[in-house]
């Protein structure tokens, strides 16, 4: 009873530090990644307390424990999703942060055109 007990709390507890990834990457930052990391460590070291050869996992709790397997898995892929389209998002920016690289003869199809003649055109209003 007491091996059930833990197996089903382990599986919870990894859970709830994934849920709790996720809800700070909804607002991604550099210091929702970094308590994101500290999560992380701690989830898997939950799931690494797990023994999947225990007679738990055949008996009459087999459910609670599945349904439980099945919602961490929802929040790993959620929380995948979350990373990699923050990282995407911050490597954008970057870009745009940073000096243009585009030749100024640069067009919107992604190519460059012949460089534009060089004229030499003063206009003074006044």
């Amino acid at each position: 009873m007491f091996g059930e007990r833990t197996e089903i709390a382990d599986i919870r507890e990894a859970r709830r530090l994934i849920e709790s990834m996720r809800d700070r990457l909804l607002h991604p930052s550099f210091e929702a990644l970094e308590c994101s990391a500290a999560d992380l460590h701690s989830a898997a070291q939950c799931l690494g307390r797990l023994d999947v050869k225990s007679p738990v996992w055949q008996g009459a709790h087999r459910k609670a424990l599945e349904s439980e397997v099945t919602g961490l898995r929802r929040g790993v892929h959620c929380v995948e999703a979350l990373l990699t389209n923050a990282g995407k998002f911050y490597a954008g920016w970057a870009r745009l942060m940073s000096a243009d690289q585009a030749p100024p003869n640069y067009n919107s199809a992604g190519s460059t055109d012949a460089a534009p003649a060089q004229t030499s055109k003063l206009a003074i209003h006044g």
